[in-house]
């Protein structure tokens, strides 16, 4: 069963990954944009267990890395 607290925290996860993937960051940021979105996946992915959810969250987090290079 999942707690509280876990699902507090995944909730957060998600909230930054909105945050990351709707900021426009300049093509030099892009590295850090992808590594803020693996960060968020793993986080996602250690309080949840759930793959499928975290996974999806990791692609729109990348795709809205891709989305603001230009």
């Amino acid at each position: 069963m999942i707690s509280v607290r876990k699902i507090g925290i995944a909730a957060a996860a998600a909230v930054l990954m909105l945050l990351v993937g709707g900021s426009t960051l300049p093509c030099s940021a892009q590295g850090s944009c992808s590594d803020s979105c693996r960060a968020a996946f793993g986080a996602c992915y250690k309080n949840t267990s759930n793959r499928a959810a975290c996974e999806g969250q990791l692609q729109r987090c990348l795709q809205g890395c891709l989305g603001s290079k230009g």
